[in-house]
């Protein structure tokens, strides 16, 4: 008998939830019908401080009741929000779904709200926000739930692979002295506008920033410490640098200890998704 109850009491209660959820997807169905100014834009997309020239943000719009036009506006973090452009669709939505494409580059984002004319100066996770307002053929104007940000951030800030040879002289005689000869996966953390921060060698909990410069040579913080050099002292032909084609950095760095040097070969490759 209590079997009985408890499953005729879950059915009741399953009907409910359907009920439930079906009533909601009529509301939501029905609301979208009457307000109408669907438009779906990019989400969101990463201004890289020295690597953006110029990019797209495209505004899907899907077929329904006809928009006129479409304002953009934006803003910056602790900036006012002003009228960026205007998007004629002339109600061509109605026939069918289109796509417009705003292209956007430093000169046309800071137009209007003050900014400084250098990019390098702007800070790490600041950005923009672009909003959409879709323009009825009956006059009301629809705020989309959908926005553009556009985060500042670090050229060569993300995720790497970073293929570490370590020689140790407690192994052997160089170059057969390898300690450590291995990949790790590595995130370069921004901190600013050509400066990220990681870790050393294999050592996850000793902190390591790399600055590129204009030249694409490296400055190189090893934890403060005082005694870690630039190169292999067996190959002066290694030079620590940057390359701007692949994003690729090799760094190569060398302390002196007991009984030698303990030497660094670690190139960070960038992950490309």
């Amino acid at each position: 008998m209590k079997k009985i109850i408890f499953s005729i009491l879950s059915l009741a209660i399953v009907a409910m939830l359907f009920t439930s959820c079906e009533k909601s997807y009529d509301d939501f169905m029905t609301g979208n019908v009457e307000v109408g100014g669907l438009v779906l834009p990019l989400s969101s997309f990463p201004y890289k401080l020295g690597g953006t020239t110029t990019f797209d943000v495209t505004v899907d719009i899907p077929k329904g009741p006809g928009i006129v036009s479409v304002e953009v506006y934006k803003t910056y973090t602790d900036k006012a929000e002003i009228l960026d452009q205007t998007i004629d669709v002339a109600s061509a939505n109605a026939e069918g779904a289109l796509t417009k494409t705003l292209v956007y580059d430093y000169v046309a984002l800071i137009d209007g709200l003050g900014m400084p004319a250098d990019e390098s100066e702007l800070l790490i996770g600041d950005g923009w926000t672009l909003s959409y307002y879709a323009i009825m053929e009956d006059g009301r104007s629809v705020l989309s739930s959908g926005k553009t940000t556009i985060s500042v951030a670090n050229f060569f800030a993300g995720e790497y692979i970073s293929h570490v040879i370590y020689h140790h002289p407690s192994i052997g005689v160089y170059p057969n002295d390898v300690y450590v000869d291995a990949n790790y996966s590595k995130t370069l953390v921004a901190t600013n506008a050509n400066t990220c921060m990681t870790y050393m060698s294999t050592w996850a909990d000793t902190p390591m920033t790399i600055t590129i410069n204009a030249n694409n040579s490296l400055s190189v913080d090893w934890d403060g410490r005082s005694d870690v050099n630039f190169g292999d002292p067996n190959d002066p032909s290694v030079v620590s640098h940057y390359d701007p084609v692949t994003g690729i950095i090799y760094l190569y760095y060398n302390y002196s200890g007991s009984g030698g040097f303990r030497i660094f070969s670690e190139v960070f490759t960038p992950v490309v998704e």
